[in-house]
């Protein structure tokens, strides 16, 4: 396979990723062929998104007991009330309980507020298949600052990180680049983005 870039940036960037949304269609042999030969062109942002390491921490279900306002509920009423309740309190008690879907319905509540979905992205510990979900509803994957706390969240799957990379303000990708908490290849991969923004050649690992 020849895998020629594309222009602009932006464009190959998405067109990947769409590709890797389909990620349980795609030959395992097919993704190694594509990620040497992105790294031949010199293409680190594509190779680094063909990467699917684990989470930097791993999600341990906590020991503590249930909310008590929470714990008669079944997920059903849980998922309904997340997706029509007004109750500020009753939401961040779901939120923090983090079942994946019950946040999923959470998000589509046309009430909840951008600082509510970034302290659901900034929460720690936390489900990596709860950060999925705001990765996956565009109303939140387009803001700023969700971008930003679920790239900077060690939960997060390394390969969501390493897809969002590209839509952060150069700041962010220095601030990533120096997070010892973050996964090393999000580490390198901010550096990597960071020093092609400043218009320098970046350097090659591996």
């Amino acid at each position: 396979m020849v895998f020629a870039p594309v222009s602009p940036l932006h464009d190959w960037h998405r067109n990947v990723q769409a590709l890797l949304d389909l990620e349980g269609g795609l030959a395992y042999e097919w993704k190694v062929e594509m990620y040497a030969s992105a790294r031949g062109l010199g293409l680190d942002e594509v190779a680094a998104l063909l990467l699917s390491p684990p989470p930097h921490r791993a999600w341990e279900e906590p020991r503590d007991k249930a909310d008590p306002r929470l714990a008669h509920l079944s997920l059903g009423e849980k998922k309904t009330l997340a997706r029509l309740r007004r109750d500020p309190d009753l939401l961040a008690r779901l939120a923090a309980e983090g079942e994946p879907a019950v946040v999923r319905e959470l998000l589509r509540n046309p009430l909840l507020t951008e600082d509510f979905a970034v302290r659901i992205a900034a929460r720690r510990p936390v489900r990596p298949e709860t950060l999925r979900c705001l990765y996956e509803e565009r109303r939140w994957r387009t803001r700023a600052a969700v971008r930003r706390a679920l790239a900077r969240n060690p939960y997060v799957e390394t390969g969501i990180a390493l897809a969002i990379l590209p839509m952060l303000a150069l700041r962010d990708l220095v601030a990533i680049a120096a997070d010892g908490a973050l996964h090393v290849e999000v580490r390198a991969q901010a550096r990597r983005v960071a020093e092609g923004r400043r218009g320098r050649r970046p350097r090659r690992e591996g």
